[in-house]
């Protein structure tokens, strides 16, 4: 059987992440192996997050960010300066284009083409074999399949999306800002908006965001992403040359596993996705670097990464909100953005806030609804 130092199930935005933060640093020499059933195809994705500059990994070819941000709440729009913070945004197809092109000068990095089928340890390797039976050894195994049903406790809510970019004959966006989100009148029985990313005065990405306890019809997002377009953004002259659809879990809960020393959940499967809003590709990065750092110094490569208590009971109330009392978000979000400095807000919205901070923003919000679902609090 095939050894390697680490192998790698699943070969997707947190496994490629991870081995390009090995790949700089003193670990550049380890043999590394990533199996993946789609390891040559690249899907419909775009990720964002917010930071000062861009972060390592943003690919060089990727020029999308913005300062200034709309928020607006039915009929009242909010332009907003982002302090010292940019929005950056990126393509999957140019992300996995620059972290291949970094990977294939390695001659210690290798890609498998096949489905993991299972994961084992024994005394001295983790074992990976696939669906055709072919095993590898390895004495790290980073796991980032997400499977719902063996790594979320259901129910729970999710974050149901579809993306347009969008080609319009006339001029329609501002390319020095953008919409993070724009809450209709009809969105009160389900919390939903939209959200418009400008690349130019002709072209966007326009996205409908729902939470929902079900799934939802893609001809239905569709269906608004049209109505949105015609009556809100007064167009029907338009070409749509990118589409994303996803699902995203909006919850803390995971189904306990198996303490190992070999076997790693990395990700989404890892409870690293943003439970209140859905966002990852930051979380993603941080975590890379911090199990670098401690794989380096011989140290169990998760530690430290577990989240401060605090931030989860804070998405805990707010999922609360979502599931129970989903007409109410719109008003918690918009007090959030309306009272309060987006730059501060982004911070807090990634953990990133001192308790103090947390005070002032949350001291400016309307106590009612969160003492409700402090008094039905439930764990989400």
């Amino acid at each position: 059987m095939d050894r390697y130092d680490y192998i790698f199930a699943g070969a997707g935005c947190a496994a490629l992440s991870l081995v390009f933060h090995m790949n700089r640093s003193s670990l550049s020499n380890k043999r590394i192996l990533l199996i993946d059933p789609l390891i040559n195809q690249v899907p419909n994705k775009t990720w964002c997050y917010w930071a000062t500059k861009p972060l390592a990994i943003h690919p060089i070819n990727s020029n999308h960010s913005w300062n200034t941000l709309n928020f607006r709440f039915e009929e009242n729009l909010d332009r907003k300066d982002l302090g010292n913070l940019r929005y950056f945004h990126i393509n999957s197809k140019e992300f996995y284009h620059s972290v291949f092109e970094e990977l294939k000068n390695s001659d210690n990095i290798f890609f498998k083409e096949a489905r993991v089928h299972e994961i084992s340890e024994n005394h001295n390797s983790g074992i990976v074999t696939t669906l055709e039976g072919d095993e590898y050894l390895g004495d790290m195994i980073f796991d980032s399949r997400f499977i719902p049903s063996k790594l979320v406790a259901t129910p729970y809510l999710k974050q149901v999306f579809a993306g347009w970019t969008v080609e319009t004959t006339e001029p329609l966006f501002d390319p020095s800002t953008f919409t993070l989100m724009d809450i209709q009148k009809n969105s009160h029985s389900q919390f939903e908006f939209f959200y418009i990313l400008p690349f130019s005065p002709t072209s966007a990405l326009i996205e409908l965001t729902a939470y929902s306890q079900e799934n939802i019809d893609t001809e239905i997002l569709e269906r608004k992403l049209k109505k949105y377009l015609s009556t809100y953004l007064k167009t029907r002259e338009y070409q749509v040359s990118f589409q994303e659809i996803g699902v995203i879990p909006m919850t803390n809960k995971r189904l306990d596993s198996t303490p190992s020393n070999r076997i790693f959940p990395i990700g989404t499967a890892a409870g690293w996705t943003k439970a209140s809003t859905g966002y990852t590709f930051q979380k993603i990065q941080e975590n890379s670097s911090k199990i670098v750092r401690n794989i380096e110094k011989g140290q169990p490569p998760l530690e430290g990464i577990n989240r401060k208590s605090r931030y989860e009971f804070y998405d805990n109330i707010l999922l609360n909100i979502a599931t129970k009392w989903p007409e109410k978000l719109s008003g918690v979000f918009a007090d959030l953005f309306q009272k309060n400095p987006p730059e501060k807000v982004l911070m807090f919205l990634s953990e990133e806030t001192t308790l103090l901070d947390e005070l002032k923003l949350l001291g400016k919000l309307n106590y009612s609804i969160f003492i409700k679902s402090l008094l039905h609090y439930e764990s989400r």
